[in-house]
């Protein structure tokens, strides 16, 4: 199999083919789309990228509850709209898929499905086991299957399978495979290699295949051979491979080799110009699948001709293919086959994923640029738009180009700016009453809409300037650049040029002027990148700035875009400050300029441009999405990637309106065109799910989900609960955000951010709850749909009403017995221990004292001896263990101490311990304990300290050891330290361990060459 190479794309235009259908199809109305083939369609893909086992897809099927089944190459896989679940093969598991090829797949009314695999025949699963069961023939083993439909059986399910070794019927009571005999009327076999089926609702039931068309008759046993005449016999009379009966009655007929005919409802066969026979937009390609789309015709999936569109409304054949310039296009040109999902989503099987694709999603629609095809645009920046008394579309593009869309004959003429206008974008069109059009790019170019002649340098006085708006009002010109603004009387000639003077307040705030607007009653509003100039009728403006020190004042300097309404108001965009309003009235004073900004809804502050339509609402664009506001109601309407949005900016500097009332909108991928009233047809209402579900970390299979509104009863052992959810029409899923409550346990909405949609909760306590899911597009405020699901948690026996009470009593009793015995046991003891205490007190209370201090102290550094430190350091560990709590040691060894007792004799020795204990003294808290733990060796135990915090100190003490000097009798003497840290590790570790981890990081210290702190191996200080 020979494969083009392919690239990743989401946007369609392909080649158009204008055919009438044989007199069945209408010509197109007056109420038809003007814009015909022109936008592109856009193709979502799902790959193993996304997770599928495979990129090369064979089928594509919705279960009952709504989610998406992909058969693949080399597994099977369902998807969720986020989520993609994997099956693979393992034959030795008959519970698992026996084999990974996947050709076709058919729903099951329980929520199972029928698997048709390559060579391991026909499974079943299971939706309430999770499993997979092989079906075996009844006679002959079925082993590769083609296709499957659904058969009348009354109320159990049931299918007609046609296999390599013929046809079959499956019947979900039984579960067993029978063979159907392809006979003729005499009796004689027929040729059993099939690869379709349809069953008509009266019982009539036809098969295709390498013997052409079959029919067999409701009532009959044997099949009927249908042979045609003219110009469809050779479509009608090939080997068959799609068998489609549409709402109007046709039986189209997919070929092998020879294209697309269809039988009327009285027998006789047609052909499809354009479409019948080898020679067709399909050639000798295999026609693989048919679906019919609701208000877009007819989709034929062709195994290497891409996808052919027949449009009965329009009679046009539309051919698209894989475009590897556009971002979004179809994925391949092999397809094997299509699918309608309940919500009107197309899906198709490529070679490179499946391809879902939105019919709804057109209120945004896009003319994009790719050398592909004639009818796409030279360039895809695309700066301004304006439609003539012909109903063209001029578009100004990038680098000096203009396209014009002629839409009645379906052609693009293609225009160049001549030098030196050439080579800049063409950022304004606009109309002279002599019915030239002038287009504004390097200086300003004059272009014939009759002859197309172009004639540069019209305005000689704008020559060079890069010009970024241009109106005209009457006989005068008005063009802003970055060199500030020009007016050009056409009549006499004149121009004047205004430029910003920072010692004139009545010059232009800045340069750059980026936005222009003439009011009604004549004054010029000039928008720049400092600022808003209004023209004062004195030959200067007036100027409006941001001022910090006034709210009043406006939002931000750089005005990118300017229109007034027809209630008096005067709207502003701005790249950093919102949306601005003010009266057109106060402009010559000191208006009021209320900012509309992301803090009152508006989706981002960063808006690139506005228009006001017939309606007063304000179109707006941001970085990449396009808004609008309804001053009436005050909301906002952002529409996204489920509206058709897909490019990554948006250019709107007026509304321009194409020849079908849309609005036109530049940007940076191609011409958008703007529904702004939303006609399209409303898509089928979508379900929001649970997708799935665990119990205590265990998978609930699909059957045993709960349905939307059903109670989910839990036993008092199943506390924890995992929970995916999701809207089922899978249009544009980042668009949308969820968020959930669970009613009597959580205290507000939870949102899922941009994680897959779902909820988990542990240890949830017995009761009863509801959870709430909302899913919402972004942008917008009501919800798009809502899920509530009752949940109950059975309590353990104990946590009944009655247990309770029966505990509490009992508690009670047994308290109150306690008490009365201890209260009466030390009643008795208290009269006989009153008398010795009295005795014993004086003594012991003295004796204590001393002992304590002989016992606890070493008697040369005044620290804790060893004794005394070991038993306070282990309460102290204890106390650390029952709370949680760090607790760090420190080990301190005084460097080189045997040298001073030889050099400087015993006293120097003691003296240098005592100024040791009295640095350690000084820098400890409270808290913490300080011991000598023998000779030169001292021990510091630091609570409420962790690694990194003993470090620290220990470094400190370093630096304190290593500066000081001990004196006695005239002599001086200066000893380091090495030091030894370690943390306690829990529970698990015992003192002396801890001691030892010290013990080993002071040695470290020392073999590194002393005055060092060491770390004990384990974890390290941050």
């Amino acid at each position: 199999m020979c494969h083009r190479p392919l690239s990743r794309a989401r946007l369609v235009l392909a080649g158009l083919l204008f055919a009438c259908l044989a007199g069945i199809l209408p010509a197109a109305g007056a109420d038809a789309d003007p814009w015909g083939d022109f936008p592109s369609m856009g193709f979502t893909d799902l790959t193993v990228a996304d997770g599928l086992p495979n990129d090369t897809i064979s089928a594509v099927a919705q279960d009952k509850a709504g989610l998406i089944w992909i058969g693949t190459f080399a597994g099977l896989a369902r998807y969720d709209g986020y989520r993609l679940h994997q099956w693979d093969s393992d034959p030795d598991d008959p519970d698992r898929l026996p084999e990974i090829y996947v050709r076709s797949l058919l729903p099951l009314s329980d929520g199972g499905m029928l698997i048709g695999t390559g060579a391991a025949g026909l499974v079943r699963y299971d939706a309430a086991t999770n499993h997979f069961q092989r079906i075996s023939a009844q006679d002959g083993p079925g082993a590769r299957i083609y296709a499957m439909t659904a058969a009348r059986d009354g109320a159990d399910d049931a299918a007609w399978i046609v296999a390599d070794d013929g046809l079959f019927l499956w019947r979900a009571a039984d579960n067993v495979l029978r063979p159907v005999p392809l006979r003729d009327a005499a009796g004689q076999p027929l040729n059993p290699k099939l690869f379709a089926v349809l069953e008509e609702p009266n019982g009539d039931l036809w098969v295709g295949g390498m013997g052409g068309l079959l029919r067999r008759r409701a009532g009959e046993a044997h099949f009927t051979t249908i042979k045609a005449t003219g110009s469809a016999a050779d479509t009608v009379n090939a080997e068959i491979w799609v068998i489609h009966r549409d709402r109007e009655g046709r039986l189209w007929l997919g070929s092998g080799d020879a294209g697309v005919a269809y039988l009327m409802p009285d027998g006789s066969a047609h052909a499809v110009a354009g479409l019948t026979g080898p020679d067709g937009l399909a050639g000798r390609r295999t026609i693989r699948s048919m679906v019919e789309v609701p208000g877009k015709g007819l989709w034929i999936a062709t195994d290497g001709a891409g996808l052919i569109i027949l449009d009965p409304m329009t009679g046009r054949l539309r051919q698209v293919r894989h475009d590897p310039v556009l971002t979004g296009s179809l994925n391949g040109d092999r397809l094997r086959h299509a699918m309608l999902d309940r919500t009107g989503n197309v899906w198709l099987s490529t070679d490179q994923g499946v391809e879902r694709y939105d019919p709804h999603a057109n209120r945004l629609r896009v003319v994009p640029a790719t050398p592909l095809s004639p009818m796409a645009l030279s360039n895809p920046e695309v700066y301004t738009a304006h439609t003539d008394t012909r109903s063209r579309v001029w578009l100004g593009l990038a680098n000096g180009d203009v396209d014009v869309l002629d839409l009645a004959a379906g052609r693009i003429d293609r225009l160049r700016l001549p030098p030196p206008n050439n080579g800049r974008d063409v950022r304004a069109l606009v109309p002279l009453p002599d019915g030239r059009l002038l287009a504004a790019a390097r200086g300003v170019a004059a272009i014939d809409p009759v002859t197309m002649t172009i004639t540069p340098s019209t305005i000689p006085c704008l020559e060079g300037q890069i010009i970024n708006v241009m109106i005209a009002k009457g006989q005068e010109i008005i063009a802003g650049s970055f060199d500030g603004l020009s007016r050009f009387n056409i009549g006499t000639g004149e121009c004047r040029r205004f430029r910003h003077d920072a010692a004139d307040p009545k010059s232009l705030p800045n340069d750059n002027v980026r936005s222009l607007t003439m009011l009604g009653d004549g004054r010029l509003v000039v928008g720049t990148a400092g600022g808003l100039a209004v023209t004062d009728g004195q030959g200067g403006f007036r100027n409006h700035r941001p001022d910090a020190g006034d709210p009043n004042s406006l939002s931000h300097a750089y005005v990118t875009g300017i229109a007034e309404d027809r209630h008096g108001r005067l709207w502003l965009s701005t790249a950093g400050g919102g949306l601005v309003v003010t009266d057109v009235e106060d402009l010559g004073g000191k208006p009021r300029f209320r900012s509309i900004r992301r803090r009152n809804g508006l989706p981002h502050d960063n808006i690139g441009g506005l228009g006001i339509d017939e309606k007063g609402r304000v179109w707006f664009t941001t970085p990449s999405r396009v808004g609008m506001l309804d001053p009436q109601s005050g909301r906002f309407t952002l529409l996204g990637e489920r509206d058709g949005a897909n490019l990554k900016f948006y250019v709107i500097r007026d509304i321009a309106k194409g020849p079908g009332g849309q609005i036109l909108l530049g940007g940076l991928g191609g011409l958008t065109i703007l529904d702004p009233d939303d006609d399209t047809a409303t898509p089928p209402a979508a379900v929001l799910r649970v997708t799935g579900m665990e119990i205590n970390h265990r998978e609930l299979p699909p059957a045993l989900l709960p349905e939307t509104g059903r109670r989910l009863s839990l036993d008092a052992a199943q506390r924890n609960l995992t929970l995916a959810f999701s809207l089922l029409d899978y249009r544009a899923p980042g668009d949308l955000r969820y968020r959930h409550r669970l009613d009597g346990f959580d205290q507000g909405w939870l949102d899922s951010g941009t994680r897959a949609p779902g909820a988990s909760y542990t240890n949830l306590p017995a009761g009863d709850y509801t959870l709430r899911v909302e899913a919402s597009q972004a942008g917008q405020d009501a919800p798009l749909a809502t899920l509530s699901l009752p949940i109950s948690i059975a309590p353990h026996w104990y946590e009944t009403l009655w247990a309770r009470l029966g505990m509490g009593v009992l508690t009670i009793l047994a308290v109150f017995g306690i008490v009365q015995a201890r209260t009466g046991a030390l009643h008795r003891q208290r009269s006989r221990l009153e008398a010795e205490i009295a005795d014993r007190t004086r003594d012991l209370v003295a004796a204590n004292a001393r002992l304590d201090m002989l016992a606890s102290t070493d008697p040369l550094t005044g620290l804790l001896n060893r004794r005394r430190f070991m038993e306070l350091a282990a309460a102290e560990q204890l106390r650390a263990g029952r709370h949680q709590r760090p607790l760090s040691l420190l080990l301190i060894d005084l460097d080189h101490f045997k040298r001073v007792n030889d050099q400087h004799g015993h006293r120097m020795g003691d003296a240098v311990l005592r100024t040791a204990a009295a640095i350690l003294s000084g820098a400890i808290r409270g808290s913490d304990l300080a011991g000598r733990f023998g000779g030169e060796e001292l021990v510091l135990l630091l609570p409420e300290t962790d690694l990194a915090g003993a470090a620290g100190m220990a470094e400190r003490l370093r630096q304190a050891f290593a500066a000081t000097t001990t004196s006695l009798d005239g002599k001086d003497v200066r000893v380091t330290a090495s030091l030894g840290v370690a943390a306690w590790r829990g529970a698990g570790e015992s003192l002396d361990a801890l001691l030892h981890r010290a013990d080993q990081a002071l040695y470290a210290a020392k073999h590194a060459g002393r005055d060092k702190v060491m770390v004990a191996a384990g974890v390290q200080p941050d």
